[in-house]
């Protein structure tokens, strides 16, 4: 038994209301005690500090195996749905969806925006300032067909997702999508491939 051991033992069996007699040295030993208490208490802190990043490391390696295999294969997946040019295609293991966006708009050119901006109350009004009111302004570019200077008119896309029915219970669910994919239950999500010709990026 070593000498913190004993006064740690000393200090357990002493009644909890009792103080430990101190004096200059026995003040001095305690705190000795405590510096190697505090010493132990880092190197366990360092030790699990250094395995969780090793479990971290792990985790976000294997992590990134398994969605490069699952953009592989919702690239697949969102290949064949464009070929079927269906909207949604239910399936037993989940379901295939392609559904269009909205249309954007985005004013790139303030100071060639603002003359037709005022002309035509495509702006709202703030207390010192104005802004593009996107809403009006997109509303006006798509039923008059014409963009107003300083604007680009983005398309809607289409967007593909998906959703997977669990293996282990037949259930469907978009909560907790990487811990309910470990354990088997379903997902939703959008497809996280873009794709170009046909290629996957």
């Amino acid at each position: 038994m070593t000498f913190i051991d004993e006064l740690l033992a000393e200090a357990e069996i002493a009644d909890a209301k009792k103080l430990v007699e101190v004096n200059k040295l026995r003040a001095d030993q305690l705190l000795m005690a405590l510096s190697v208490l505090e010493d132990k208490a880092s190197e366990i802190n360092t030790l699990v500090n250094s395995e969780v990043a090793l479990f971290e490391d792990f985790r976000t390696a294997e992590i990134s195996k398994l969605d490069k295999k699952m953009s592989w294969l919702a690239f697949q997946l969102e290949g064949y749905m464009k070929s079927t040019g269906e909207k949604t295609l239910a399936l037993p293991h989940g379901e295939l969806k392609m559904r269009k966006g909205r249309d954007k708009i985005e004013v790139t050119d303030m100071q060639k925006f603002l003359p037709v901006a005022q002309a035509k109350g495509l702006l709202r009004a703030i207390p010192e300032s104005y802004e593009p009111d996107m809403r009006t302004l997109l509303e006006y570019a798509k039923y008059s067909g014409v963009t107003p200077p300083g604007c680009s008119l983005i398309p809607a896309s289409t967007k593909f997702t998906y959703k997977t029915k669990g293996v282990s219970n037949g259930s469907s669910s978009d909560k907790h999508e990487r811990e309910q994919a470990e354990t088997g239950a379903g997902i939703e999500r959008e497809c996280p491939v873009e794709t170009v010709e046909g290629q996957m990026l």
